[in-house]
Formats: C-alpha cells, sequence, structure tokens
C-alpha cells in the first residue's frame, strides 16, 4: 500500500501535529508543561501522550497491525479520569488523526491513494471502537473505586479534594436531588 508508505515518510510531521491537538485540550499552563515531554520521570503525563501517540501512529501505519491494548489503555486511563470531558471529546483525538493525515498529505495525494483511504479510514475507526471499550472500563473501574470508598467510609479522606471519586459522589448526590 503506497499509503503506508507516506505516513512512513510524514510520521514526524503528523505525529506531532497530532500531540499538539491532543494537548490543546488542556489549559494553557497544562499545555505549556505537557508539551515538554523529555523526561519520563518529571513529566509522565506529556511522556505518555507522545509515546503513546507515536506508538497508535506507527502500529496504524505497520503493514502488520498488533496489538495496542497496552498504549491505548495508558492513554484512557488519563481520559476518563477528566471528569470535565465527555466520552465523545476524550476520544475525539482518535478521529481527528484522519483528518490530519488529509490535510498533511494533500499534496502527494492521488487516486490510487484515494482508492486505499477506505481501508485506513477503517483502522483509525476501528482503534477508536478498540479505545472506547477501554474507556468505558476504565470509567468503570473508576466508580467501583468511589463505591467501595463510601462503603469503607475512606471517602470522608478525599471529599475535600477534587479527585474523581470525590465526584462522582457530587454528581451521585445532584442527580438524587433532582430526583427528590
Amino acid at each position: 500500500m503506497k499509503i503506508l508508505q507516506l505516513l512512513i515518510e510524514k510520521e514526524e510531521v503528523i505525529v506531532k501535529r497530532w500531540l499538539k491537538q491532543v494537548l490543546a485540550a488542556f489549559s494553557a499552563d497544562a499545555n505549556r508543561f505537557l508539551a515538554n515531554q523529555s523526561d519520563r520521570f518529571a513529566n509522565p503525563l506529556g511522556h505518555n501522550f507522545s509515546t503513546g501517540l507515536t506508538g497508535l501512529y506507527r502500529n496504524l501505519r505497520s503493514e502488520e497491525p498488533g496489538d495496542i491494548t497496552e498504549i491505548l489503555e495508558q492513554l484512557m486511563k488519563v481520559r476518563a479520569v477528566q471528569a470535565e470531558d465527555t466520552p465523545a471529546e476524550s476520544l475525539a483525538f482518535i478521529f481527528a488523526l484522519k483528518i490530519i493525515i488529509r490535510e498533511e498529505c494533500r499534496k502527494e495525494w492521488s487516486p490510487e491513494l484515494d482508492a486505499e483511504w477506505p481501508e485506513l479510514a477503517a483502522r483509525v475507526d476501528r482503534l477508536a471502537l478498540h479505545a472506547f471499550d477501554l474507556y468505558m472500563a476504565c470509567r468503570e473501574r473508576l466508580y467501583q473505586v468511589r463505591i467501595r470508598e463510601m462503603q469503607r467510609g475512606n471517602h470522608h479522606l478525599t471529599d475535600n479534594m477534587k479527585c474523581p471519586s470525590a465526584m462522582v459522589r457530587e454528581d451521585m448526590q445532584g442527580k438524587q436531588a433532582e430526583n427528590d
């Protein structure tokens, strides 16, 4: 497939732009910090995004894609704890890759590449579906942790902080108040 060869040639530009778009979802201060992903110990989240997106991209442009569950799960764990984002907002970065690829490869685009595009687009869509399953599993784990905290009374230790389990409790109380 010639499209895969083009993706290999354009890897650095596409991944850099994809990372920039993912980080744009964060506040300006967080974005500046996350964009400096050179040290995985000083900035584990930025490093996680950088290596994760690179790994996903390389798998996508490979002749024989491998198992990306581990890479994708790391990214989905981060996205799942961001309670202010909807699932659609959390996964939109995967679909954005199709737009980035088309824009970055427009000069080289040909009818031959146009014929190969549906297969590549389907790969991205399968990646998004896999990401959704992992995202939902991560969210379910967060809710299970919160339920265990409430059962044990540990939620009192975290209620003054904005951790995921405290946010879940607030949501539950808000919904309960609406029902009353």
